[in-house]
């Protein structure tokens, strides 16, 4: 073997294998880095070339080959073409890449030195064995770092042929003029090779539409206006929008509408006009004639009528005192709004300043089962202080036009919650003196000073004594028309809880559940809320006559009131009450809900005048008598330190009074001094002699309320604060500071107060009150109504009865509408073949659709 073979291996397969396949990659490499340099030399000199196609195919999809005259088009035409060939000019210098180019670029991309790639090719100049052996060294060390060769990416470089980077321009234009043409189709690529005789057979023809839009409310389907049809349209609604649009050749033609009742035209609300296209819009107010496009229509249009709203029957008040108002309401489209204004009447004092505003009585639309359009409307309004007062009840109706109607105004003294317990009233009588008028406060505190002058005899029970003096208390701070209102809720919390005590609190609850489902009802609330309402409609009906059962005594009940209260019938009533409002009878749903609110307030409450022969726990008693004696000597400890505190500041402005000459000792010794005749320092001295008795006091407040929790009774924060207040008074008292000790004392005692309001709620809510007798006249709790039952149902009636006036559903009927509603809901969820069809379904789905 000679040195020759040896050095070339070529014995060995292993290493042939490896140089062919690594000159496979580089030849791959090689060919990549010379495909990259193709094309940095050739896309320079295309960007000319392709800004003039990018901007003959804008030009094309935006129509303006279309638009511009037959001349002007090839002129433009020609700058495109001459552009577009101007634009290889760069191009006489390209040069194909040659192999030691691309090789170059191919180490640079790589990072190889001593060229690398070039070497696994060359030979030797001289090809001597010891030449060849050194050559075939280096040749190993240089595969060794060729490895994976990647060729890189091409890189233009466009700064020389466009510095500014002009080409956005055309690139932007192309893209906009495509989203362009997709969308209405507006110009072709062969518009500008058009001649100029098919140029002139492009022209459009003269195309007309108009159509007449009523308004939403009426539920009434466009019409459309035919320009080779009838000339006359007739029984279109006023506020009704008249379209017209005028397109194509002569399209611009006036367009004008010329009501009957004025000397002008009138203007249109809107106006669109283009080379190609007039359009107008006018809204209708009254008949006219309408002319375009060489043709005439007469337009006859039908006046809204205002509607028509009137009492039926007198207003009348129920059991509870709620106001019951029947009433007539038409229009020709449906009524939006309706409702019922209360002012005061007679000798109203024109300076008075109210503390509420006249109450809020919104109206119940008729039911479409009503053949005169009659409807009815319950709701309570015995907490106003007008109730039992003259006043001035009128109508009023609005309907989707705008147009108000009113009836004709009927007086009568609003109806007025009964108090059978006439200190209840009392407190009312006096909530309502100074709610009509916050300048007569004076006379309610009058007022209600002459109820507590002798209270061990108009006040037998010291809870409902504490709540009066605290009110008078509020009534003297109130100085504005958040503290007057807070009294006047106060006031009327206490006349209530006199008078039926936690009955009253449930029988808000229920009267407040009833409220939010009917404005829900109004609204058009989901059917989720709806059943939120309907439970919570059910649970305060629940409490509310639990609450009414419980205080009954056995002896009230009347042969057969066990059975004319059956649960099932208010559960069947209630059942029947949300399936309407989940079929979409949203009308008949309002009309049941109305009449469950007149049988719920023509119940008879257990009269509170059967309430007050109870016994007390003896126990509690005896604490509340302790509380009540507590608060008085609170309330005398604050005016002793009080006076002594003024007398103090008298002597530091005014100095000691001088020494008494005569008199100074009595027959029995050294006298008692006033605080009058007191030095400075004997002031102090008596204040400081104030803080056993304010400790005193303390401590006995904390020994009721352990008594009071031993009873069973939930802790004050009242009391708690009470203690603090007093412990605070008492330290500034052991100093000789009168002003703080006072500001301590004031706190204790109406934090004392607001613990005896909390104590107070505490045992109605324990079922504290005492248990009923009989009412005025032997009229029971559950009494009769003229021959019918709690429910306002004629004795005898199996099941519920609604008179002649309410047409409920049968299950079938409900069922059936659930039915249809739910294809009404499937249909829409589908793709709808025509676009006005998903429209009309969501109009169906309205809850007032069927009105």
């Amino acid at each position: 073997m000679t040195a020759r073979q040896q050095d070339t291996g070529t014995q060995d397969p292993d290493k042939g294998r490896q140089g062919k396949a690594l000159m496979r990659r580089i030849a791959r490499g090689r060919a990549f880095a010379r495909f990259n340099l193709v094309v940095e030399r050739l896309a320079p000199g295309l960007v000319w070339p392709a800004c003039a196609l990018a901007l003959y195919l804008s030009c094309s999809w935006l129509g303006l080959f279309h638009a511009v005259p037959f001349a002007l088009r090839i002129v433009l035409l020609l700058l495109l073409v001459g552009g577009f060939f101007a634009g290889f000019w760069p191009l006489r210098r390209f040069k194909i890449p040659t192999r030691a180019e691309a090789e170059r670029r191919l180490e640079r991309e790589n990072g190889l030195a001593h060229q690398a790639v070039s070497v696994a090719g060359d030979r030797p100049a001289r090809e001597t064995p010891e030449a060849l052996a050194l050559w075939h060294a280096h040749q190993r060390r240089m595969a060794e770092k060729l490895g994976s060769l990647d060729p890189g990416h091409a890189r233009a470089d466009f700064s020389a042929v466009d510095p500014y980077g002009l080409r956005a321009v055309p690139a932007l234009l192309l893209f906009v003029a495509f989203l362009y043409s997709g969308a209405t189709g507006s110009g072709r690529l062969a518009d500008a090779f058009l001649p100029p005789a098919e140029e002139s057979e492009t022209a459009l023809a003269l195309r007309f539409d108009a159509w007449i839009s009523p308004p939403p409310y009426t539920r009434q389907a466009p019409v459309y206006l035919q320009a080779d049809g009838v000339d006359q349209v007739e029984n279109i609604p006023e506020g009704s929008v008249l379209t017209v649009r005028l397109s194509g050749e002569g399209a611009d033609a006036p367009i004008s509408f010329q009501p009957d009742n004025a000397d002008a035209p009138q203007a249109p609300n809107e106006a669109e006009e283009s080379a190609m296209m007039r359009g107008a819009r006018f809204t209708l107010s009254s008949s006219g004639l309408l002319e375009a496009a060489g043709r005439q229509w007469m337009i006859g249009v039908v006046p809204d009528e205002l509607p028509v709203i009137a009492f039926k029957g007198r207003p009348r008040a129920a059991a509870n005192g709620a106001l019951e108002l029947e009433y007539t309401l038409t229009d020709d489209y449906g009524v939006t709004a309706a409702r019922a204004e209360i002012a005061p009447s007679g000798g109203v004092d024109a300076d008075a300043t109210p503390l509420y505003p006249p109450p809020e009585f919104p109206l119940n639309m008729p039911s479409r089962s009503s053949a005169d359009h009659s409807a009815f409307t319950s709701r309570n309004l015995t907490e106003h202080p007008l109730s039992g007062k003259p006043v001035t009840i009128t109508l009023v109706a609005e309907d989707a036009a705008g147009h108000v109607a009113r009836s004709a105004p009927l007086d009568m003294v609003l109806p007025a919650r009964n108090f059978y317990n006439l200190l209840a009233g009392s407190v009312a009588e006096q909530r309502q003196i100074f709610a009509l008028d916050t300048r007569a406060m004076p006379e309610a505190l009058q007022y209600s000073a002459a109820i507590t002058l002798r209270p061990e005899e108009t006040i037998p029970d010291l809870t409902q004594f504490l709540l009066i003096k605290s009110a008078q208390t509020r009534m003297l701070l109130a100085h504005d028309e958040e503290s007057y209102l807070d009294t006047a809720e106060y006031l009327w919390e206490i006349a209530t809880g006199i008078e039926d005590g936690a009955l009253s609190d449930a029988e808000r609850r229920l009267r407040e559940a009833q409220d939010a489902l009917s404005e829900a009802l109004r609204d058009g609330a989901s059917d989720a809320e709806i059943a939120r309402l309907m439970e919570e409609l059910r649970q305060a009906m629940q409490e509310y006559l639990s609450e009414m059962a419980e205080r009954m005594q056995p002896s009230e009940m009347q042969p057969g009131d066990q059975q004319a209260l059956r649960q099932r019938d208010l559960d069947n009533l209630l059942n029947q009450l949300e399936n309407l409002a989940r079929s979409g009878d949203r009308a008949a749903a309002q009309q049941l809900l109305s009449e469950l609110q007149r049988m719920m307030n023509n119940i008879q409450p257990p009269s509170s005048m059967a309430q007050q022969g109870g016994q007390q726990n003896s126990e509690m008693r005896e604490q509340i008598d302790k509380l009540g004696e507590l608060i008085q000597e609170q309330q005398r400890l604050m005016n002793e330190t009080f006076e002594l505190d003024q007398q103090l500041r008298d002597r530091e402005q005014w100095g000691d009074p001088p020494p008494r000459q005569d008199g100074e000792q009595s027959q029995g010794g050294e006298r008692q001094r006033s605080p009058q005749e007191m030095t400075a320092e004997e002031l102090r001295e008596a204040l400081r002699q104030l803080q056993e008795q304010q400790q005193a006091l303390s401590e006995q407040l904390g020994e009721m309320q352990e008594k009071l929790s031993e009873l069973g009774m939930p802790p004050a924060e009242g009391f708690g604060r009470a203690g603090e207040a007093m412990d605070g008074a008492a330290e500034s008292l052991g100093e000789g500071e009168g002003q703080g000790a006072l500001e301590g004392q004031g706190n204790a005692l109406e934090a004392l107060r607001q613990g005896a309001q909390q104590m107070m709620n505490s045992m109605m809510a324990q079922g504290q009150g005492q248990q009923g007798q009989q009412g005025p006249n032997g009229q029971t709790g559950w009494g009769s109504q003229a021959g019918r039952d709690p429910l306002g149902r004629n004795q005898g009636t199996d099941g519920l009865d609604f008179g002649d006036d309410v047409q409920v559903p049968d299950e079938f009927t409900v069922e059936r509408a659930r039915e249809i509603l739910d294809a009404i809901r499937e249909r829409l969820n589908e793709d709808a073949p025509l676009p006005s069809e998903p429209p009309y379904l969501e109009r169906l789905l309205e809850p007032d659709a069927g009105n």
